[in-house]
């Protein structure tokens, strides 16, 4: 069926890509009838066969050991497709490009069925900016955290704040001592410049903060930076509110009124 299916298919002059669903369950179950069927695209003309992870449960060294038995029974180019139902679908991509994958399927954000597909935002910087491979010019990677942001809104999801590179609190800092850091070498607790994705570095003051928490936010706000005891003040004031159930976390308004009532010409 397979065979047939391509022959017709490239006989009417069309380019074909098989996905071979369910591969990876099907390798592990039987491993030299997944090969054949493979094989069979191969040979009939398949210009890439497209490896499956259907039900998204697969490890990485599952894959890896699946995508190099592939490439000795068939010299064909591969692509991997890949779901995220053990939360693995990134993890299993990247697995499968460092063996020889050349095509990649993937979703912004990483919406699909279930617990979704391989989120191309944590895909794409990851293969630029850690594993060489220049997929999208430095330009198209700055646009990568609104391009992630405006289909969210299509979508009519709400932006996850915690995805990997474009989320609000991927490069967000709350402890003292790490902001501290920050301001002394941006690299200290960042993975990379968060510039690069389109993304930039956000400080919240809470009952963490220390006075590198407070000169960063000040500056971030474009306010005056206070200095000796009124950063002690504003940091007292902060822990006070808080332990009495106030939060500044995502307050910024309340806290540049701290800020601005310990000016002295306030």
């Amino acid at each position: 069926m397979i065979r047939d299916s391509i022959g017709y298919l490239r006989a009417k002059g069309l380019r074909i890509f098989f996905d071979a669903e369910h591969f990876f369950d099907g390798y592990r179950d039987n491993s030299g009838y997944a090969l054949q069927a493979v094989a069979a695209a191969a040979k009939a003309g398949a210009e890439c066969v497209v490896l499956c992870d259907t039900n998204g449960g697969s490890l990485p060294e599952q894959i890896t050991e699946a995508v190099k038995a592939v490439q000795k029974a068939s010299p064909v180019a591969l692509g991997i497709h890949a779901h995220n139902d053990a939360e693995l679908a990134v993890a299993n991509t990247l697995a499968a490009v460092e063996a020889g994958v050349v095509q990649v399927h993937g979703t912004i954000n990483g919406y699909g069925e279930r617990c979704g597909n391989a989120n191309l935002c944590s895909i794409i910087p990851t293969l630029k900016l850690k594993m060489g491979i220049d997929c999208v010019s430095d330009k198209q990677l700055s646009k990568l955290s609104d391009v992630s942001r405006y289909i969210s809104e299509l979508a009519n999801m709400p932006h996850y704040d915690r995805f990997p590179y474009v989320g609000d609190d991927a490069f967000t800092h709350k402890g003292g001592i790490h902001v501290s850091g920050l301001i002394k070498w941006e690299d200290s607790y960042q993975h990379i410049n968060p510039d690069l994705v389109g993304n930039r570095p956000h400080v919240v003051v809470s009952e963490l903060a220390g006075k590198g928490s407070i000169v960063f936010k000040a500056r971030e706000r474009g306010l005056p930076v206070p200095k000796g005891k009124a950063i002690e003040a504003v940091l007292e004031q902060i822990k006070v509110l808080e332990k009495q159930g106030f939060q500044y976390d995502v307050a910024e308004a309340s806290f540049d009124l701290l800020l601005r009532r310990v000016q002295p010409d306030y």
